[in-house]
């Protein structure tokens, strides 16, 4: 089993166990805490940088770099 499989099951499970709003509190306060901690930094006209807020230090990736779904 890869780690991406178990964490699959393991995001299903605690769905099944504490429900969906659950699920949204979760992903509201990642998301919180994700807009504390960085910043946006435009990059050419389609693309930004994500900037720690602290260390003005750019992460490897762009937005549009994360790959939010397989195509």
């Amino acid at each position: 089993m890869t780690k991406s499989e178990a964490g699959r099951l393991g995001g299903k499970k605690t769905l099944e166990v504490h429900g969906s709003s659950h699920m949204s509190e979760i992903g509201r306060r990642g998301a919180e805490v994700f807009h504390r901690r960085y910043r946006l930094e435009p990059k050419g006209t389609n693309d930004f940088y994500i900037v720690n807020r602290e260390t003005g230090k750019r992460l490897s990736k762009t937005v549009n770099g994360f790959h939010w779904r397989k195509a």
